[in-house]
């Protein structure tokens, strides 16, 4: 007798359907528990603390915000910055922005900046903050594991209910589901250690009042820890417009991150 053979197509979905809401738990557990331990630093700055937060894109805000700031850029419109004083003090990565010519756009400054992304990523990696490449690939294999197992079963289902002709169309929109699921558990688990996300969480809770006043040399830092939205009501909101206009999340909201992605990114920190 084959598998599943006695069960009516409507307790097989019904059975599916819980193994799926399942599934989703335990790929969320796996990285919970599985995680790179890595280490806390409470002594980042304000680029290795937005590289944390958002990846490469909260980066660029961060920099771009605190020369917003300072007076070194300006907005120029139609989506546009210019650089306006370039004798401000600021980073390498600061100096990189300011060195575009012309009007640039939110995306030139990301493009100057990547090279610059890249470096604080690597640094974030040996420090323990940022998981490596191998370690979190195999956490990624291990979260989607239980929707493998769950496909496989509901494939074989499917292909011995169809050979009795039996209508599938549920199941096989349940498959879909789950391999949905998968990929989209895949791309966006978190690449931070536990180390990492707690660095990140003491630090919010330390720097809250960003959130509400942020004051001109700390533009970079609030932008970093809790993204662009917190320069609505400022006078650098252009730059939260820019942003907005520049596609990604302008909220600040997210955690993800990261370099490599957050979840629910780069991304809620829990995954």
């Amino acid at each position: 007798m084959q598998l599943f053979s006695s069960w009516a197509g409507g307790e097989f979905l019904l059975f599916y359907g819980v193994l799926l809401g399942l599934s989703v738990a335990v790929s969320r557990w796996i990285p919970l528990k599985l995680r790179p331990g890595g280490r806390r630093d409470d002594t980042l700055d304000a680029e290795s603390l937005a590289l944390l937060a958002g990846g490469p894109q909260r980066h660029a805000d961060s920099i771009i915000a605190d020369l917003y700031a300072q007076g070194g850029l300006a907005d120029v419109g139609d989506g546009a910055l210019a650089v306006v004083n370039t004798a401000i003090p600021t980073t390498v990565a600061g100096k990189a922005v300011l060195a575009l010519d012309g009007p640039f756009s939110i995306a030139a400054a990301r493009s100057a900046l990547a090279v610059h992304a890249e470096r604080v990523t690597a640094r974030l990696r040996r420090q323990g903050l940022i998981a490596f490449a191998e370690e979190i690939n195999r956490l990624r294999l291990l979260a989607i594991t239980p929707f493998g197992a769950l496909f496989v079963m509901g494939l074989y289902r499917e292909r011995a209910g169809s050979a009795l002709n039996e209508p599938t169309q549920g199941l096989v929109g349940l498959l879909v589901a789950t391999a949905v699921a998968a990929v989209i558990r895949f791309v966006s688990l978190d690449s931070r250690t536990a180390g990492g996300i707690e660095t990140l969480h003491r630090m919010r809770d330390t720097a809250e009042r960003l959130r509400r006043a942020p004051q001109p040399h700390e533009a970079a830092l609030a932008v970093a820890l809790f993204g662009t939205g917190v320069l609505v009501g400022t006078p650098w909101e252009p730059v939260h417009a820019l942003r907005q206009q520049g596609s990604g999340d302008g909220s600040g909201s997210s955690d993800n991150g990261n370099s490599g992605g957050g979840d629910g990114g780069c991304g809620g920190c829990g995954g």
